[in-house]
């Protein structure tokens, strides 16, 4: 079902722990879409949350979702229901919450009921790529997904101008450094298309800023085109461009499944 104007986000959600159950202060600021645990941890070093009234700014409190009351920057702040869309972003929109030189981003692509909500994107796609990207309000599911040591899988279809040679294709496997970085390629296998540009599937287990760029570049390959077709099993091919499509039930909790979160 392909979202639209007018569409109702789920009221899908995370399980919830009882009553008499704690958790770390970090995950909770987490699951009220505050961000990843990395930044709510600096939330708390920065002293911006407070318990039941007193500030916090060490690291290991926990505390009682249904009974605690947090509050951050002064208000207080609530686990929310997870949101999950796969959005087929097309080429010269950008990955951002807001732009400052008011060019059109993701979220500008989703229905008006949900633009409400605090959302932000999963990763990155740059400007001139397109294709899959989730967004989401679990400040968890988004590190899952995008930090290197997961090694959640990506498929993108990248299109170049000259056909890959056997040491190209080697280099690209292998791995190449690049700003102190290793980028590699987990495969590489060739796609029929049309048109004068040959076309490949690419597939990382990680995925660092401008990747595919940089490795090709490294290996002095003319990059045309790049689409990311599947990420964590999630396959955009039925969603049409411009377009996005809410996960739920059965779906949302596979993809959390797949990145080790219950």
């Amino acid at each position: 079902m392909i979202g639209r104007k007018g569409t109702v986000p789920s009221v899908y959600g995370k399980p919830k722990p009882p009553s008499n159950s704690s958790v770390r202060l970090n995950r909770y600021l987490a699951s009220c879409g505050l961000g990843s645990r990395r930044t709510c941890d600096r939330l708390i070093a920065d002293g911006q949350v407070k318990v039941d009234g007193k500030p916090v700014t060490s690291m290991g409190v926990t505390v009682f979702p249904f009974r605690s009351r947090v509050e951050v920057y002064g208000r207080d702040v609530r686990p929310e229901a997870t949101r999950v869309l796969m959005v087929h972003k097309p080429r010269n929109v950008i990955c951002t919450v807001s732009d400052p030189e008011d060019r059109k981003t993701v979220l500008d692509l989703l229905p008006d009921t949900w633009k409400d909500l605090r959302l932000y994107p999963v990763g990155r796609l740059d400007r001139n790529s397109e294709g899959l990207i989730l967004v989401t309000n679990d400040g968890d599911l988004a590190n899952r997904l995008t930090h290197p040591r997961y090694h959640v899988e990506k498929e993108y279809l990248v299109w170049v101008r000259e056909e890959l040679t056997e040491e190209q294709g080697g280099a690209l496997m292998d791995g190449v450094k690049d700003d102190g970085e290793l980028l590699r390629a987990l495969a590489i296998t060739p796609v029929p298309s049309k048109g004068r540009f040959h076309c490949y599937s690419m597939i990382l287990g990680e995925g660092r800023n401008r990747q595919i760029r940089r490795m090709c570049e490294a290996v002095e390959v003319s990059v045309v085109r790049i689409k990311r077709i599947r990420m964590a099993g999630l396959d955009i091919q039925e969603v049409p461009v411009g377009e996005c499509r809410e996960l739920a039930g059965r779906e949302l909790a596979d993809l959390r499944k797949a990145v080790g979160l219950s």
